[in-house]
């Protein structure tokens, strides 16, 4: 006779072979794609040539141990210089991508303007997020004045933006939606990296002879068209 708890494991026995039948059937996560860049810097762009730059142990701490840097800092003939960083991430984009906007205020410098810019490329261009900046100057622990008594500081422009292996954005907002639907739809990730190419605005009262906002605009779009056919794979762009 069969009572109702021996009713009851067969159920339990049923469902547990069930549930384990299923691991057959289920689609097999797919293997990680490729990121979107080359982890290695050119040393020459152009006119422009580039010497590592460090990595701060603070950073590796903070982005996790899983993140990769390429990072070269870039000058020419006419004294110029300009920074390029790439940051890929690890599996914990929480901590591996982040805007500019989060660390810059540490750093000191105060956020001027902020828009997105088209930067020319063979046959499309490439939507970049364009910072205005600028740092307050000291000396000791005191103001830096200009002969007038006036704050000295540094004028700066950054472009930032997303690559990931099939798609590229200048938005960290679109990137964090992406990667939301891709883990959950798709079940992969992306191996996003973020690019930063940056440069100060030498005219700004630190030099006698410097290049002026509109000049370094021109200069860092230059160096972006000539940069990015070297490091990206060809990607779709989304707003």
């Amino acid at each position: 006779m069969i009572t109702n708890v021996t009713k009851r494991l067969f159920l339990l026995l049923a469902i547990l072979i069930g549930g384990f039948g299923v691991i057959f059937v289920l689609p097999k996560t797919p293997a990680p794609p490729l990121p979107g860049v080359i982890m290695a810097l050119p040393e020459y762009i152009g006119e422009w040539y580039g010497r590592d730059a460090a990595v701060s142990q603070r950073e590796r701490d903070v982005l996790g141990s899983a993140t990769r840097f390429a990072r070269k800092q870039y000058t020419n003939a006419q004294g110029d210089a300009i920074f390029v960083s790439i940051v890929l991430a690890g599996e914990d984009m929480s901590t591996s991508i982040h805007r500019p906007e989060r660390c810059l205020p540490s750093q000191g410098y105060i956020i001027v303007d902020q828009h997105s810019v088209k930067v020319p490329l063979e046959g499309h261009p490439l939507t970049a997020t364009r910072l205005h900046n600028l740092r307050p100057l000291f000396l000791d622990g005191k103001p830096m004045l200009s002969a007038e008594g006036k704050q000295r500081n540094e004028f700066s422009l950054i472009y930032y933006w997303f690559v990931g292996s099939t798609q590229t954005t200048a938005g960290h907002t679109a990137r964090y939606f992406i990667d939301a639907r891709d883990r959950l739809v798709k079940g992969c990730n992306q191996q996003w990296a973020y690019v930063t190419v940056m440069s100060r605005i030498s005219a700004s009262g630190l030099e006698k002879f410097g290049r002026t906002e509109a000049q370094t605009d021109a200069m860092l779009q230059d160096f972006v068209k000539r940069l990015t056919p070297s490091i990206q794979q060809q990607t779709v762009e989304v707003h």
